[in-house]
């Protein structure tokens, strides 16, 4: 077995538009920490696969089908065999929007694909082992009951209306520890699911997948690679509404990588390796949902947010209210038009007893759980946001019910998760099947 792993900063220049809060604009003005592309390529027998991971909100589907195919031509690895996901940091690289970002976007398709092209002329005889840890102080559900019987999404800290979260959170830590033949580590894959949005402001930064590297690279030295995938976090964030958590006195993306980078090392330094060979596979389905119906309170919500806002500038509106309008033009636009359809691609790779499964947009944290529950593999990875789904809520039909921030967007049909979890869970089931007949 081989294995190589690579980072390559694509931090952009200043003044691109930095997504994650709608349209309002936000020019990038500095750099808080650096934005990188890590790759890792896996070879074992006669199979190889790369991994690819990007600092950037999300990604759309032309570009990851340049990253792959730039891959394939370089390496050999097929296109189909290559994952592609997306910290989804709100301080990160632009979307293709405008002229700096379209200028940038080749640059940045390139640099992706050659993060997986050095890590694969990187590969060395190395060992693997996988672990799960457990971290349940800096992830939150975010939408909550409210003693009124509502559903609010970020009712903020210490509202007294608050009566109980809607949902759970996901604790798990999963590990892959990877050493070079002499025992020496050469990177550390970990997974946790939170949003990636702690920071906020102007300047470029990962968030707390930086200070995961920072802790993995204190403890065990420059060279070795941190690879994070972002699991199921379409409902949970960083926000404690009790208010035991003081940000003046450490920024939150500063403690939550600390933290974590402690419970991966720790895991990390617990869980055995081995050089054998493993046999990985990878498998794909193409899901294809339509765009959700929306309700006729939805519609009458879309009217009286465009009379309240109506008068007011954009210069003059919060983040927050540029895309509220934004949301009801484009609801009432919709209405008599056919719902539009996509096809999304889910996609299981194993290596030995890991499985990451590359799911669509932001799952809810429900969906995660339920993969997890129901896969035969000891060590399921949930990585959202892969393969250039782009954006959007995939969101519980409980949630769509309820109401609160999340259901505001309808890229996803009711029905979306659901699918998207038994394709998953069906192609894990597969790939398990090949591996127990391969031993």
């Amino acid at each position: 077995m081989k294995v190589g792993l690579a980072e390559v900063n694509i931090t952009p220049p200043l003044g691109n538009q930095i997504p994650g809060y709608g349209p309002k604009e936000r020019l990038s003005t500095g750099v808080r920490d650096e934005l990188y592309v890590k790759a890792m390529a896996i070879e074992s027998a006669d199979t190889s696969l790369a991994f690819i991971v990007i600092d950037i909100i999300s990604l759309e589907l032309d570009s990851c089908e340049r990253i792959r195919k730039r891959v394939q031509e370089a390496t050999g690895i097929p296109a189909g065999n290559v994952m592609v996901a997306c910290t989804h940091t709100h301080t990160g690289a632009p979307r293709p929007e405008g002229e700096y970002a379209l200028r940038y976007y080749p640059i940045l398709e390139d640099k992706a694909a050659d993060a997986a092209i050095i890590a694969y002329a990187r590969r060395e005889e190395a060992s693997v082992g996988f672990g799960r840890g457990y971290e349940d102080t800096i992830s939150f559900n975010r939408r909550f009951y409210m003693k009124d019987g509502t559903v609010q999404t970020n009712p903020g800290v210490l509202n007294p209306n608050i009566d109980r979260p809607e949902g759970p959170i996901d604790p798990e830590v999963l590990v892959m520890r990877i050493d070079n033949a002499q025992g020496e580590p050469i990177g550390v894959v970990s997974n946790y699911a939170v949003h990636t949005d702690c920071v906020g402001g102007t300047e470029y930064s990962s968030d707390y997948p930086a200070y995961i590297s920072r802790t993995i690279k204190q403890l065990y030295g420059e060279s070795v690679v941190s690879l994070f995938f972002q699991g199921a976090c379409g409902n949970l964030n960083h926000i404690d509404v009790s208010g035991r958590i003081d940000a003046k006195l450490v920024p939150h993306r500063v403690r939550m990588g600390n933290r974590l980078g402690l419970e991966i090392a720790k895991v990390r330094d617990l869980t055995k390796t081995s050089a054998d060979e493993v046999l990985l596979s990878t498998a794909s389905r193409f899901i294809t949902v339509s765009a959700r119906a929306l309700r006729a309170h939805e519609i009458e919500w879309a009217h009286h947010k465009l009379v309240e806002l109506d008068g007011m500038s954009e210069e003059s509106m919060t983040a927050r209210q540029l895309m509220e309008k934004a949301r009801a033009e484009r609801r009432l636009q919709s209405q008599g038009k056919p719902l539009p359809t996509r096809a999304y691609e889910i996609q299981v790779s194993a290596i030995g007893d890991l499985a990451i499964v590359a799911l669509p947009s932001e799952m809810f944290v429900e969906f995660g759980l339920e993969i997890k529950d129901k896969s035969p593999f000891a060590y399921t990875i949930i990585n959202e946001l892969s393969n250039g789904s782009g954006l959007g809520y995939v969101c519980t039909p409980q949630a769509c019910d309820h109401g609160g921030y999340e259901p505001t967007g309808a890229l996803f049909s009711e029905e979306a998760g659901g699918r998207f979890v038994q394709a998953a869970i069906d192609l894990l089931h597969e790939r398990h099947a090949a591996r127990c007949l391969h031993k």
